[in-house]
C-alpha cells in the first residue's frame, strides 16, 4: 500500500498509511539494510575484502577489525529489527536504529 501527504483547502496536510503492519515492517528493515550495507562498503569491507580475508591474504588484526565492525552492525540491526517488530504499524516508522559506537 502506500503512505500519503495530501494538502487541504485550508492549508493543513493530513498524512494517511494504508500500509498493512508487515509492509511497514518490511520498508523499515529494507531502508536499514541499505543503510547498514552502505556503511559496511564505505569502510571498505566489501566483496573484495572479504574475500581476501576468507583466504588469508589480509593480517589477521585488519580481519578482525572488520569482523567487529560488521559483527557490531549485525547485533545493531537485530536490536533494531526486534523493537521494529514488536511496533504497531504507527509506530514502526519512529523506531530509531542505534548505530554502534563511532560508527555514525
Amino acid at each position: 500500500m502506500s503512505k500519503t501527504l495530501t494538502k487541504n483547502a485550508d492549508g493543513s496536510y493530513t498524512f494517511t498509511d494504508t500500509r498493512s503492519v508487515e509492509e511497514a515492517h518490511e520498508e523499515n528493515l529494507s531502508r536499514i539494510r541499505e543503510i547498514i550495507t552502505a556503511k559496511i562498503l564505505e569502510a571498505g569491507y566489501d566483496e573484495i575484502w572479504q574475500r581476501n580475508a576468507a583466504l588469508g591474504v589480509i593480517s589477521q588484526e585488519e580481519v578482525e577489525a572488520g569482523r567487529a565492525f560488521i559483527a557490531n552492525f549485525r547485533a545493531a540491526y537485530h536490536d533494531y529489527k526486534a523493537r521494529l517488530l514488536a511496533a504497531t504499524r504507527d509506530e514502526a516508522d519512529g523506531v530509531k536504529f542505534n548505530y554502534p559506537n563511532g560508527q555514525l
